[in-house]
């Protein structure tokens, strides 16, 4: 992941604690366009601690339960239905699709209301195999806005680890660490529509 943007990630990070205060204040809630969304990464890298890291196309659609939701960290607010990965390189990722839906949960925001500019949350169970190694865990990412447009205007998935479930001599490893080498675009399904979110 290129520094700047990691650097921008953890403060946003950082400061997202003092925005969960602001926001008992007012806008409680956020409020979508669409439901429906496509996130797609170019490069996200996975790193299982051996031989060179594997980088592919990664897409992940899937919905979001109401177009308003409480600004409440840790609350339900959408599932991943399906994820596939492409241009794998030089290890084949595959996800497992068994383990799908994967669950979305909101976490916090940062910037100054009304014009936030970061939604931050987790996404739960995420499953897959990189070469030999089976990794289950769950996923932080970081959802950029632009406060003028309200647009959403990349996703960002900072480098962080998530467990292996197969620990036999074939998979020597504990954790698979991975992030999105830069932002990847979301945009409503089966569409280039922006998806836009607003305070009220």
């Amino acid at each position: 992941m290129h520094t700047k943007a990691l650097a921008a990630l953890c403060a946003a990070i950082a400061t997202a604690v003092i925005a969960l205060d602001i926001s008992t204040v007012t806008a409680r809630n956020l409020s979508l366009s669409n439901q429906n969304i496509r996130v797609t990464f170019n490069n996200l890298e996975f790193s299982p601690g051996f031989g060179e890291p594997s980088t592919c196309r990664v897409t992940l659609e899937g919905s979001f339960h109401n177009r308003t939701s409480a600004k409440v960290a840790g609350s339900l607010i959408g599932y991943l239905t399906r994820v596939t990965t492409g241009q794998c390189s030089p290890n084949q990722v595959t996800i497992l699709t068994a383990t799908l839906p994967w669950h979305v949960r909101y976490q916090a925001f940062s910037g100054r209301l009304p014009d936030i500019s970061l939604i931050l949350a987790k996404v739960f169970g995420e499953s897959l195999r990189v070469g030999p190694c089976l990794a289950r865990g769950d996923v932080d990412f970081g959802a950029a806005r632009d406060p003028v447009t309200r647009e959403l205007i990349g996703v960002e998935v900072p480098t962080q680890q998530i467990a292996v479930t197969n620990t036999e001599f074939f998979c020597p490893i504990e954790t698979v660490q991975f992030n999105s080498n830069g932002l990847g675009s979301i945009f409503l399904s089966n569409s280039s529509t922006r998806v836009s979110l607003t305070l009220i």
